[in-house]
């Protein structure tokens, strides 16, 4: 296989993407953003659900932003995997391929003649990656899977909450992502052991496992004592003059005593109510309201001034807008701005992790559905009159868009 120019600690990485919405196609962009070449095959027709789930861009003609935010680095081709022919021609990539990584529902990929076991006899160094929603066995299995469902039904929609609260659901994918995260790490393992064995392996894991080993800290004191933690019964929150505030009495032996100090009253843990963290804690309620007329008259800047002085622990509760323009932000290369068809330059969540010596970068934008067929099919080793013929039968289909942005360019 030719190999383009290109950079990055996965620089030789052949990674074949079927994945769709967040948990795989965000474990595809992690390795293509460190340089890893990332080929995200979509189906005919309407592609990955994250081009239509944008009802702004859908209503516009533009690009999804969410489809933006995840599929940057990454080379777009749409195969039809039902037609034979699109089966053999993805096939032919597999071969070349280094990793090949899914979200379909246990027993799908099998169907298609494209589980491990077969693809593992054609390339034996092949990593298999497949994110699930339950799992690959087991009674939930075949259920089909949401980040918000796993949240639910892990547990974690009560973590920190009694019986007598509602459910609290998280609006933020924290699963989809974690998962995604878990993924690439498996995927990662999986390669530095190939090159002490020379062999593939299969690597899975699901948002149910994640939503597991996300509440460590709350299992084990469920297993060991019985008990309940709950960390959000340390918080409280205050509104200041032009904001919130979170204050937290972690880490301190007396945090009402520092509270006292910060905002010059008499120390009200000398009281018996209050004498010692425990009540504190079981009296939040009480000691928020007397705190509170205190916090709103006085600005977040000034409160956390306060706070700050008395080592208490604290932060302002922020929009997200307010975060995107934060020095800390920018400080840590935390935000990326990238191209986005029909968007022009456009800002979004750039890595979390950071190398010295080869940094995740971003090398091309994310592009319509099958912009990229010709060329990756190219690289595959498919000459021009085998492209023309899949074509032809529809076994290769693009967005018209994609002819239009590359007549652009041109």
């Amino acid at each position: 296989m030719q190999e383009p120019t290109s950079r990055g600690a996965l620089s030789d990485i052949v990674v074949i993407e079927l994945g769709m919405v967040m948990q795989v196609p965000l474990a595809g962009q992690m390795l293509a953003d460190y340089g890893a070449r990332v080929i995200k095959v979509e189906r005919p027709g309407s592609g990955d659900i994250l081009r239509t789930l944008d009802p702004l861009a859908n209503e516009l003609g533009v690009m999804s932003c969410y489809y933006a935010a995840l599929c940057r680095n990454k080379y777009a081709v749409c195969i039809d995997i039902k037609q034979p022919n699109g089966r053999a021609v993805l096939l032919r990539m597999i071969d070349q391929a280094d990793v090949l990584i899914h979200n379909f529902r246990p027993g799908v990929m099998e169907r298609l003649g494209l589980g491990y076991a077969d693809l593992a006899k054609r390339n034996p160094r092949l990593i298999y990656a497949g994110g699930y929603a339950f799992g690959e066995a087991g009674p939930m299995s075949k259920f089909p899977g949401q980040d918000m469902l796993s949240q639910a039904f892990s547990g974690f929609t009560m973590s920190g909450r009694s019986s007598q609260d509602e459910p609290q659901l998280s609006n933020v994918p924290l699963m989809d992502y974690s998962a995604a995260v878990s993924l690439t790490q498996g995927i990662l393992a999986a390669l530095v052991e190939r090159g002490r064995s020379g062999k593939g392996q299969a690597v899975a894991t699901s948002l149910f496992d994640v939503a597991i080993g996300m509440q460590t800290l709350e299992l084990a004191s469920k297993t060991m004592h019985g008990a309940e933690t709950s960390w959000v019964r340390h918080a409280m929150v205050y509104g200041a003059k032009d904001g919130w505030v979170v204050v937290l009495t972690l880490f301190r032996d007396n945090p009402l005593q520092l509270l006292c100090k910060a905002f010059d009253v008499d120390d009200l843990s000398e009281e018996g109510r209050f004498a010692n963290l425990e009540l504190q804690i079981a009296q939040k309620a009480t000691i928020q309201g007397l705190f509170a007329p205190l916090f709103a008259s006085k600005s977040v800047a000034d409160v956390l001034d306060r706070l700050s002085r008395v080592d208490i622990l604290c932060a302002p509760i922020n929009h997200l807008s307010e975060v995107l323009d934060h020095p800390q932000t920018e400080a840590n290369g935390s935000v990326w701005s990238i191209d986005v068809p029909g968007h022009g330059e456009m800002r979004v969540a750039g890595s979390a992790v950071r190398l010295s010596r080869t940094p995740a970068t971003y090398r091309r934008p994310p592009t319509w559905m099958g912009a990229d067929n010709e060329q990756v099919l190219r690289w595959f080793g498919f000459d021009a009159a085998e492209i023309s013929a899949l074509q032809q039968s529809n076994v290769l289909t693009s967005d018209p868009r994609a002819e239009a942005s590359e007549a652009a360019r041109s």
